[in-house]
């Protein structure tokens, strides 16, 4: 079957609509023309003839008919309303596969840190390396602010049940009284989770304040800037 591995817009209707957390929904979306994607990458939905939102596919390309996204509704802006407003069996014009901010074939350990929805490319980029038998050893860092901003805690414990060689931490900024992991922000739990800095390779996907400050550490640690690759929100 040809796939289009380049851009191409076309229709897409949703098929599912599943809230995973306070803010946080899940978007299934079914397609006439088949895609296959890089995982990583990302689709842009024309919202109207001003506006567009860019969301990174949530999900391995098993079905290249299907694909998933996450969208964070917190903003209440015009992406979000459009997606609140979305019931199952509409459709939505969609540009993709888009994007270069995929896993580059690691020759050291990974690590990726995300806040918020930051997490969803590597998502597919984690699942892909487990699924293949990577040997190297992969850790996420992923802040958030409140226990109900945690979504996909089984899909992250299922990675750990899959390969010895993944780890991960949730770092909670304003956790209730119960909370017993890491609190704080993620930028402040990096040094103690990583052991030498240089001898990783570093993926930072979420708020650009957190991106610039982490990149700005690692480069002050001696870590290669090509061993530092982002994606902002």
């Amino acid at each position: 079957m040809q796939y289009m591995d380049s851009p191409s817009q076309q229709s897409a209707t949703l098929s599912k609509k599943t809230q995973l957390s306070r803010s946080v929904y899940e978007f299934t979306f079914q397609l006439t023309h088949p895609i296959s994607f890089t995982p990583g990458q990302y689709a842009t939905f024309i919202i109207d003839s001003q506006t567009r939102r860019q969301y990174s596919f949530a999900a391995p390309c098993t079905n290249p008919n299907e694909f998933e996204i996450i969208v964070d509704v917190t903003p209440m802006g015009p992406g979000s309303k459009f997606f609140l407003d979305k019931k199952v069996g509409d459709t939505i014009n969609v540009l993709a596969p888009l994007g270069t901010f995929h896993l580059i074939s690691p020759t050291t350990p990974v690590v990726f840190i995300a806040t918020g929805t930051g997490i969803v490319p590597f998502r597919t980029m984690i699942e892909e390396y487990l699924k293949s038998g990577g040997k190297e050893n992969l850790t996420l860092l992923w802040g958030l602010r409140h226990e109900e901003d945690i979504f996909w805690k089984d899909i992250l414990e299922g990675w750990q049940k899959l390969g010895k060689n993944f780890n991960y931490s949730i770092i909670l900024s304003k956790p209730s009284s119960v909370w017993q992991g890491k609190i704080g922000h993620v930028t402040e739990h990096i040094q103690e989770e990583i052991q030498g800095f240089e001898t990783h390779t570093f993926y930072l996907c979420g708020n650009r304040h957190m991106i610039s400050d982490v990149k700005t550490d690692l480069l002050a640690h001696q870590v290669p800037e090509g061993q530092i690759q982002t994606e902002m929100f």
